[in-house]
C-alpha cells in the first residue's frame, strides 16, 4: 500500500473523528471545559524536525508568573496527556473531558499533545515528540508557573502506549544530553505517576491473537482501519520487542527504575487489548507499584469517545472521577473541596 494512499485513509478517518468529537464536546451536554491557551513548540528530540501543539487545560486558579503580583502563587502539577487513534488520528482536542475532570478534581495543569502523526511521521516521532514535551515543560516551568517534581503523565490506546514508551525514551534522551554535556539549564523533573486508558502494550502479538485473548471482545468494525494504522505507523517495520513500541515487554530493571511507583490502569471487558492491559498490571504489581483502575465491565474499546447526546455517560464520569482521585492523592493534594468548580 504506498504511503500516499496511507495517507488519503488516514485523512478519511481523521475526517470521521473529528466529527465525532464535534458531537461529543458540543451536541452531548455537558460542554468540557475549552482550552485555556496553546503553544507551538519545536521537536527536540530525534531526527525528525519540525513542531507540534500543546493544548493548556488551566484551574481557575490559574497563573502564569509574568502575571504575578510580588506574592507568589502556588505552582501547579503537571499533566501531560496523550491521546488515542492509532499513532494516525485523532487530536490533541479530544481528551477535553478527561482534562476537565482533572483541572476540577486538582490544581493541576492538563497539558494535552498534538503530537505528528503516521503515516507522514510513523515509528518513533509520536514517542520523541512526546519527550520533547516534556523537556519543554520542564525547561519553561518557572514561567509556565509549573511544578515539575508533580509530573504525571495519562493517555488513551496509543496515547496510554505513550505513557510508558515516552517515559522510557525520557530516560534515555537526559543520560545522552548528560553525557554530552548538553543538558543547560534544564532543570530534571520526576514524573510521578502514570493513568492509562485501555492502552496497547505489546506489538508483538497480531490483531487476530489479541482478539483472540478475550472471549467477550466486540468492537466498531472500520474496514482498513487497522492495516492503515499499523503499515502507517511501523514503517518501516521496527523491532516490535523495543520498549519504545512495546513497552509492557521492557527489562525489569526499566520498568522498575523508570516507570513511576504509582499508577492507574484502566482497561475495557470486551476489548482486544484487555488480556495484554492486564498483564502488564500484574507485572506492575509484582515489581512493588501500586497501580489503581480496573476492568470496565461491558466497555468496548474507546467507549468513553462516543457522541452521548442527552444520555451521558456515567461509567465514563465514574472512571475518569475515579482516575483523578488517585492523582490527587498521588500529588499529595487533600480532598478538602477546595478545589473551585467550573
Amino acid at each position: 500500500m504506498s504511503r500516499l494512499f496511507l495517507l488519503s485513509k488516514a485523512l478519511f478517518f481523521r475526517g470521521l473523528q473529528t466529527l465525532g468529537r464535534w458531537c461529543d464536546h458540543y451536541l452531548s451536554p455537558p460542554r468540557p471545559q475549552s482550552v485555556s491557551f496553546r503553544r507551538r513548540i519545536p521537536s527536540t528530540v530525534g531526527g525528525v524536525p519540525g513542531s507540534f501543539d500543546l493544548l493548556f487545560y488551566t484551574p481557575k486558579s490559574y497563573k502564569r508568573s509574568f502575571n504575578l503580583s510580588s506574592k507568589p502563587s502556588p505552582k501547579h502539577p503537571i499533566l501531560l496527556n496523550f491521546h488515542g487513534g492509532g499513532f494516525t488520528i485523532g487530536h490533541a482536542a479530544d481528551d477535553a473531558r478527561w482534562a476537565t475532570q482533572v483541572v476540577r478534581s486538582t490544581s493541576a495543569v492538563v497539558v494535552s499533545v498534538n503530537y505528528r502523526l503516521a503515516p507522514v511521521y510513523p515509528y518513533p516521532t509520536a514517542v520523541e515528540d512526546g519527550v520533547s514535551a516534556l523537556l519543554y515543560l520542564w525547561k519553561h516551568a518557572e514561567e509556565l508557573n509549573l511544578d515539575i517534581f508533580r509530573t504525571a503523565v495519562s493517555g488513551f490506546s496509543s496515547g496510554g502506549n505513550l505513557c510508558f514508551s515516552v517515559t522510557y525514551r525520557l530516560y534515555e534522551e537526559l543520560r545522552r544530553l548528560k553525557n554530552e554535556d548538553k543538558l543547560g539549564d534544564v532543570e530534571i523533573g520526576k514524573i510521578m505517576s502514570a493513568v492509562a486508558f485501555y492502552p496497547t502494550v505489546d506489538w508483538t502479538r497480531s490483531r487476530a491473537e489479541r482478539r483472540a485473548s478475550n472471549p467477550n471482545h466486540k468492537g466498531i468494525n472500520l474496514p482498513g482501519f487497522n492495516s492503515m494504522v499499523d503499515q502507517g505507523y511501523l514503517h518501516p517495520p521496527p523491532d516490535m520487542h523495543s520498549p519504545y513500541l512495546s513497552p509492557a515487554l521492557a527489562p525489569d530493571h526499566m520498568v522498575k527504575d523508570e516507570l513511576p511507583d504509582k499508577l492507574v490502569v484502566m482497561t475495557c471487558w470486551a476489548d482486544a487489548l484487555l488480556a495484554e492491559g492486564e498483564r502488564f498490571r500484574a507485572r506492575l504489581k509484582e515489581m512493588g507499584k501500586r497501580v489503581d483502575g480496573y476492568v470496565i465491565e461491558g466497555a468496548i474499546h474507546g467507549w468513553d469517545k462516543f457522541p452521548t447526546f442527552w444520555r451521558g455517560n456515567k461509567e465514563r464520569d465514574k472512571a475518569y472521577k475515579s482516575a483523578a482521585e488517585s492523582l490527587r492523592e498521588f500529588w499529595g493534594e487533600a480532598n478538602d473541596g477546595n478545589q473551585s468548580p467550573r
